[in-house]
């Protein structure tokens, strides 16, 4: 059975992702890919712009939220919708990467739903003993 590498779960009014990774680069990708996907339809996104990304905090739960925050937080002041992520390096505390997209354009992108903010509640960020990793993440829509 192939392990899908996100879902999407539902949460009373807000809405929430299961993700898995072989390892914390891909769970990383993985959660920014499911997260795009919930915003907009990605293949209406062409890679036309490049940003870079770097977050830094205390914890690998801190990071999983800091992470997908940031990407929020450009995807409203930049105005801008992204396709692609991709993990220059990461640690349990800190996080460099690179997200591809272009400027919004209500004519081009079709926009499933704005995401407010990443939350805590129900949060966990995990390595499975055989070696891959899982996180539960809720969106406050």
């Amino acid at each position: 059975m192939e392990v899908k590498p996100f879902e999407f779960i539902e949460h009373t009014a807000d809405a929430g992702m299961l993700v898995r990774g072989d390892t914390v680069i891909s769970l990383f990708t993985n959660a920014a890919h499911g997260l795009f996907e919930m915003i907009a339809v990605v293949d209406t996104i062409d890679e036309v712009s490049v940003m870079d990304i770097h977050v830094q905090v205390e914890t690998i739960e801190a990071l999983f939220v800091a992470w997908l925050d940031e990407l929020i937080f450009k995807h409203e002041t930049e105005d801008m919708f992204f396709k692609r992520a991709e993990i220059l390096s990461v640690s349990s505390t800190e996080l460099c990467a690179k997200v591809y997209g272009e400027p919004t354009n209500y004519d081009k992108h079709v926009v499933y739903t704005e995401i407010k903010a990443v939350t805590y509640h129900q949060l966990y960020v995990k390595q499975n003993p055989e070696g891959d990793w899982e996180a539960q993440v809720i969106f406050d829509l």
